[in-house]
């Protein structure tokens, strides 16, 4: 790998319901070659309640005035799933600040399935699987020990190792004044992510900078049909694709990192 200019400048985006510290042992990967900042999005410091709707381009404009607030220079940005669509989007906002993305299974819908989940969404906003699990997911624990515990036991975690999940646990769950463990990302707002997925293809469509989207080959969020429509929509895109599944980052943070940081230094 061919060393990179002093102090390459990134800035990494979290998917829904997983705050950046759960990408620890990503982000240490990173680290190693980048110069690499995180943001919250806005349902970790929001003081307002969930609303049923938001539009991700919300999401994206808080990305760009917060690299505005602190990078001068144009950033690479790193996300996974929610993050790296808002990425996307974000790109598509003020492509000035944006030295390239890579998108680590991105969440990408397009204009024909977006305008059915929209339908869905505005007569039954509870009635999707995805939503409704949100919205019952547990909100407290003993401790997080007994919070690790509980997520150890989900499928959708089976491909994540002990040590990652575990920072996930501390990062999505806090201490309370009852000595329980409650989520700092609740249900309601998760919920109001998954109701308010964009349209991505006008965002793809229109991407002037390099743009790497590493896909999980078992994802359930991008199969390889919508991979392959991604990359049909601008020959600025690049894809691979690597073993595990839409949580590739967390399941696999030393092949992302690898594949990120092959992808910074070609470009």
């Amino acid at each position: 790998m061919r060393p990179l200019p002093l102090r390459t400048k990134a800035v990494f985006a979290h998917a829904n319901g997983y705050p950046p510290g759960s990408y620890r042992a990503l982000l240490h990967a990173l680290e190693t070659r980048l110069d690499i900042d995180v943001i919250e999005h806005r349902p970790l410091w929001s003081k307002d309640p969930a609303p049923t709707l938001l539009p991700w381009q919300v999401y994206a404009r808080d990305l760009v005035d917060r690299i505005g607030e602190t990078e001068q220079e144009p950033v690479w940005l790193v996300g996974h799933s929610m993050g790296a669509a808002t990425a996307i989007l974000a790109t598509s906002q003020q492509p000035s600040k944006f030295k390239g993305i890579i998108a680590l299974d991105p969440v990408l819908v397009s204009n024909g399935a977006w305008f059915w989940l929209r339908l869905l969404t505005w007569f039954k906003p509870d009635a999707m699987p995805i939503v409704k699990r949100a919205l019952a997911r547990p909100n407290q624990f003993a401790s997080h020990q007994a919070a690790f515990e509980f997520y150890r036991s989900k499928r959708v975690f089976r491909q994540v190792s002990d040590s990652v999940l575990m920072d996930y646990v501390r990062a999505g769950h806090v201490s309370s004044e009852s000595e329980q463990v409650h989520l700092r990302y609740s249900g309601e707002w998760e919920a109001c992510v998954y109701r308010s997925v964009p349209r991505m293809t006008g965002a793809l469509k229109g991407l002037k900078c390099p743009v790497l989207i590493v896909a999980g080959g078992q994802s359930d969020v991008l199969p390889a049909k919508t991979l392959n429509w991604a990359r049909g929509l601008n020959s600025n895109i690049q894809t691979m694709i690597l073993d595990g599944g839409h949580l590739l980052p967390l399941e696999s943070p030393q092949n992302c990192a690898k594949a990120a940081l092959n992808f910074v230094v070609s470009n």
